[in-house]
C-alpha cells in the first residue's frame, strides 16, 4: 500500500526559538473512517541533546474542549522508535493510531525540555463523518 501524506491538515505552531529546526509534520489521512489507522510523521533536526522533557496534548472535538493531557517526552518518543536522549542530528518519527472518534478533531502537540524550552509544536486536524 502506498501512503499519501497530507501536509494541509498539519500546521507548525513552534515558536521562533524552538529547539527543533526544519520541522515537518504530516498525517497519512485527514479524513479517516472510524477504526481506520492514521500514521503521524515528525521530521526535524536538533542542534543540542534533549535528555528528557514533557509532551503536552490539547484537543477539541467538534469545537468542544479542550481536552488536555501530558506525558513523558521520552515515553512518547520511544513509541516511535526514537528513544531518549534525543541526540544531535535528524530525527524521523512515525506513530500509528486508530481513529476512534467521529467529527472534527484538532490536536495540538507541544514538546518542552526540562528547562521549559519549546522543542516543537504541531497542530493536526482530522475530519470525518
Amino acid at each position: 500500500m502506498i501512503s499519501v501524506y497530507n501536509y494541509s491538515a498539519t500546521k507548525i505552531c513552534s515558536a521562533a526559538g524552538a529547539l527543533a529546526t526544519n520541522f515537518v509534520a504530516t498525517i497519512s489521512n485527514d479524513a479517516p473512517a472510524k477504526g481506520e489507522k492514521i500514521i503521524t510523521t515528525f521530521d526535524f533536526d536538533l542542534d543540542t541533546i534533549i535528555p528528557s522533557g514533557t509532551a503536552y496534548y490539547s484537543a477539541t472535538l467538534n469545537g468542544l474542549g479542550p481536552y488536555t493531557s501530558q506525558a513523558s517526552l521520552c515515553d512518547e518518543a520511544a513509541k516511535s522508535g526514537d528513544p531518549c536522549p534525543l541526540g544531535v542530528g535528524h530525527h524521523h518519527q512515525e506513530s500509528t493510531s486508530e481513529n476512534t472518534l467521529s467529527g472534527k478533531v484538532v490536536t495540538e502537540i507541544s514538546w518542552y525540555d526540562l528547562n521549559g524550552a519549546q522543542i516543537l509544536c504541531a497542530e493536526i486536524t482530522t475530519k470525518n463523518a
